[in-house]
């Protein structure tokens, strides 16, 4: 009975290949494509440019955790209002005037550096209002696929827009920001009698405005007829009265009810929990790393990348082999076996500090050894985050109604910065005062307690 299941697997992904390359022929879609792909990645590279910057400048992990939660914020109260926001408003005005509108605080930030860098509270803001901007950006571009492909085109498409979040947090974060710290050099800049000396993190947000502005272009490139029929939509809501107090009421019971149909599925609720942890570790990570880098391999802060980059190998490669895995053991079941890896996998950091020192008493920090116990503990860890990602993601397509589906995503997008920001908070004050040590100890102790209430939780509902 196996054998002609081959061939049909074989055959579906095939058409899903063609399918990709039929939908990118499709011009105004290819404009929109590569305008988020951009957008994306330089929106990931700014935030490495952030992190990297705060680290080498304080040296503070509560600082850096600070970095990463001035961009979350804006994502709890925010981002579902945004959406009630966006369907008012002409869809590719919304899309080119965001882009435009980022490239103008990286912009300020570019200023604002050159005046002086130690300004982190200017900082914060600026990147919390490019935050706040990019709140409305994915509600206009996910409004805006069914307006500029067919109907038999709308699946590969969004199948490909979910793919390019993917791909641009591996290069904006793993590669473009390390490309760019490498490719422009510090040099001195006059402006009249007054010299400004450039940095090369200075430059990379110079860059990044560049290219916001190219993703500006390639928005008014399409045009605006591929938009009618949402024109005339918004023509006719144009004439009803906005009222607020209306508007965010009605946005609250959708809210609440979007919560009932979550609790009302067991598997969706555990799966909408799943991601949300996986997207605060991931955080975590991303706040941790850079002090990890410097304090403990005594590496500068733009190694983050390559340190990191046996992460994005592992989420790779589990993920395509997590189908298979899935099969024999159960998507519901991978997860807490996922977590539990991690748990074990992040005491590890611990563990080979003193395998290191061990072996290398004197300069165990700066040894071969240590440096590829961490790369391999890295691998695993992204094996492990595919364990919990990929599993969990499916699970809530599965179990979510379409016509819910933004709403669950949502939800799920506002439980995930939700706690985020004190989990950060927790963590960035622990290793301020304590170490890393400690921190890395309490959350992999965490991190195993949740893995047993998630196995728990599998067992009985079931």
């Amino acid at each position: 009975m196996a054998a002609p299941t081959q061939p049909a697997k074989q055959s579906s992904r095939a058409e899903q290949v063609a399918s990709f390359r039929r939908v990118l022929t499709n011009r105004n879609f290819l404009l929109l494509w590569l305008a988020q792909l951009i957008s994306q990645t330089i929106l990931n590279t700014a935030n490495f440019g952030v992190v990297v910057l705060v680290q080498n400048t304080t040296r503070s992990a509560l600082l850096v955790s600070l970095a990463v939660i001035s961009f979350l914020l804006p994502g709890v109260p925010f981002s579902a209002l945004a959406g009630v926001i966006v369907d008012r408003l002409n869809k590719r005005s919304v899309l080119w005037v965001n882009n435009l509108l980022r490239g103008c605080t990286m912009l300020l930030i570019f200023a604002s550096l050159l005046h002086d860098e130690t300004a982190f509270l200017a900082l914060f803001a600026l990147m919390f209002l490019t935050s706040l901007i990019s709140q409305f950006f994915s509600p206009a571009e996910g409004a805006s696929i069914p307006l500029l492909v067919g109907e038999q085109e709308l699946m590969p498409a969004l199948a490909l827009f979910n793919v390019t979040i993917t791909v641009a947090q591996a290069l904006g974060y793993l590669l473009l920001g390390r490309v760019m710290l490498s490719v422009f050099p510090p040099f001195t800049l006059m402006l009249g009698a007054l010299p400004l000396h450039v940095k090369s993190v200075d430059m990379l947000f110079a860059m990044v405005a560049v290219l916001y502005g190219v993703c500006t272009l390639l928005i008014l490139c399409i045009p605006r007829h591929a938009f009618v029929e949402q024109s005339r939509q918004q023509s006719r809501v144009g004439k009803k009265p906005f009222v607020w107090r209306h508007e965010v009421t009605r946005l609250w019971h959708d809210v609440v009810g979007i919560y009932h149909i979550v609790r009302a599925d067991r598997i969706l609720f555990f799966s909408v929990i799943q991601l949300s942890l996986a997207g605060i570790i991931m955080q975590l990570i991303g706040a941790l790393s850079p002090t990890y880098v410097q304090q403990i391999m005594l590496r500068p802060a733009e190694d983050l990348s390559i340190v990191m980059a046996p992460a994005a190998v592992g989420l790779v490669g589990g993920s395509l082999f997590m189908p298979r895995i899935a099969r024999r053991l159960g998507k519901v079941r991978i997860t807490p076996i996922g977590l539990a890896g991690f748990g074990f996998f992040f005491t590890f950091l611990s563990i080979s500090q003193f395998v290191a020192w061990i072996v290398h008493p004197f300069h165990w920090q700066q040894s071969l050894l240590l440096f590829v116990l961490v790369l391999v503990t890295i691998f695993m860890l992204g094996i492990a985050m595919a364990c919990i990602n990929i599993p969990a993601q499916t699970l809530l397509q599965e179990h979510t109604p379409e016509e819910f589906r933004a709403g669950v995503l949502s939800l799920q997008y506002t439980l995930f910065s939700a706690g985020s920001i004190p989990v950060l908070l927790f963590s960035g004050t622990l290793a301020q005062f304590l170490g890393l040590n400690p921190v890395i100890i309490v959350i992999s102790l965490a991190l195993l307690l949740i893995s047993w209430w998630s196995m728990r939780y599998v067992r009985v509902h079931r």
